[in-house]
């Protein structure tokens, strides 16, 4: 497992070290409030938190952190993440956040894309796995798209989240 999230690339997007040169755009993020909703996120952060959670980022041991930029003018767009590295059983957890400016534009397919296919055919992972609200329509079709396959729901704080997971085809 990497140190630094390497830098992936597509024709729409390029994912970058999510780090602190981005804590600005990343501050925007956390506080849209259509990513809140939609990515269930209730906890509130100083700035000072937001800075030392991106300076964190770098270096981090099983996972790896990634932002989102537009590959043409290196805007910000949002996140993604995998994390909660189970080493013995070859899987991770995946998730992702976009600015809600940028929703509905393929960044998230095409992200998601990216960072999957490194994660089966870089990393060896057997599975990959992330959880995802019931009403996020929009997401569950990306992750669909994909070739994520819901296999269970959980209930958590009275909401019902689709737990979905994708296997390597390799394995």
């Amino acid at each position: 497992m990497p140190l630094i999230a390497p830098t992936l690339h597509s024709d729409q997007v390029m994912l970058t070290q999510l780090e602190e040169i981005y804590f600005e755009d990343y501050c925007k993020l956390i506080a849209d409030p259509i990513s809140q909703h939609w990515t269930v996120t209730s906890a509130t952060f100083t700035d000072e938190q937001l800075l030392d959670w991106l300076r964190t980022r770098p270096g981090q041991v099983e996972r790896l952190d990634w932002a989102i930029l537009n590959s043409e003018t290196g805007e910000f767009l949002g996140e993604i993440v995998l994390n909660d590295l189970d080493t013995l059983a070859g899987t991770m957890n995946l998730r992702i956040a976009l600015l809600s400016t940028k929703l509905g534009k393929g960044i998230g397919t095409d992200a998601v894309k990216l960072v999957v296919g490194y994660g089966f055919q870089v990393l060896g992972l057997s599975q990959i796995t992330l959880d995802v609200w019931s009403e996020n329509q929009r997401a569950i079709r990306v992750y669909e798209k994909v070739g994520f396959l819901q296999s269970s729901i959980i209930e958590d704080d009275g909401k019902e989240f689709l737990v979905m997971q994708i296997a390597n085809p390799t394995s």
